[in-house]
């Protein structure tokens, strides 16, 4: 606007077969105890395939991925599902089925194994430091860009966006005021709009390019770590249509 290996079988139930979820695999289970030999991770990951998009098409897997994928540009998490639960707010047994349903489009990864109490506890990782659907890329077609599934993706992505903002708002972690922005930390002012207006057609031209050279200018380079640095969310969609008739 986002490779396991090994033969050696672990003879104990797993975290998830447990609590009686369907997650755990065959192939999850045969994993030997300890980290796992995972590749690098991608530096973005172009979703541009049906079963990955419904994979994402759901504002729960979304929230799962915005977990373990923080900070993944300086050092990938690596997390259980209970923390994962307990970061989100959510039940543990909620998770498991979007456990699966992400680790079979490979884009979250069993980082690790445990063995806590007799279970073999199991850890996760994206596999991607960032990722999204670019519907520039030659590889997707007209069909693909009309599709249930990217449209799916869109949905969940809006829905968990405004959750996030209601929720930070209710917890006073934002404010509907700019000045009470400015006054309380961490002193930014929140800015935004949803409207309908008219504006020649250059000068429609014009917002959308500029609008998309400010938002890569400041988000290309990833500065998470830099002194000070704040958490800012930002959604920005502009189109424009012909008149209705």
């Amino acid at each position: 606007m986002v490779a396991l290996s090994c033969t050696i079988a672990v003879m104990v139930k797993s975290e998830t077969a447990a609590v009686g979820s369907d997650a755990g695999d065959e192939a999850e289970e045969s994993l030997p105890l300890g980290p796992q030999p995972l590749p690098e991770l991608i530096e973005f990951r172009h979703i541009d395939d049906a079963a990955t998009m419904k994979a994402l098409a759901d504002p729960l897997r979304m929230k799962i991925m915005r977990v373990l994928g923080k900070h993944a540009f300086h050092e990938a998490r690596i997390m259980t599902v209970k923390q994962i639960a307990e970061e989100l707010g959510e039940p543990t047994t909620k998770l498991y089925r979007h456990i699966k349903q992400l680790l079979a489009v490979e884009l979250i990864q069993v980082a690790e194994l445990r063995l806590v109490g007799g279970i073999v506890e199991q850890r996760y990782r994206v596999a991607q430091k960032a990722l999204g659907v670019n519907p520039e890329r030659s590889e997707m077609g007209r069909e693909m860009l009309m599709s249930e599934e990217l449209f799916g993706i869109v949905d969940a992505a809006i829905e968990e966006y405004f959750a996030r903002y209601e929720e930070a708002l209710r917890s006073g972690r934002t404010h509907m005021l700019p000045q009470d922005n400015l006054d309380n930390p961490p002193h930014v002012r929140s800015v935004g709009t949803i409207a309908d207006c008219r504006m020649p057609q250059e000068k429609a031209a014009e917002f959308a390019e500029r609008l998309q050279a400010l938002v890569k200018e400041f988000t290309d380079q990833p500065n998470e770590h830099a002194p000070g640095a704040v958490d800012v969310n930002l959604m920005a969609i502009l189109y424009a249509t012909e008149p209705e008739d």
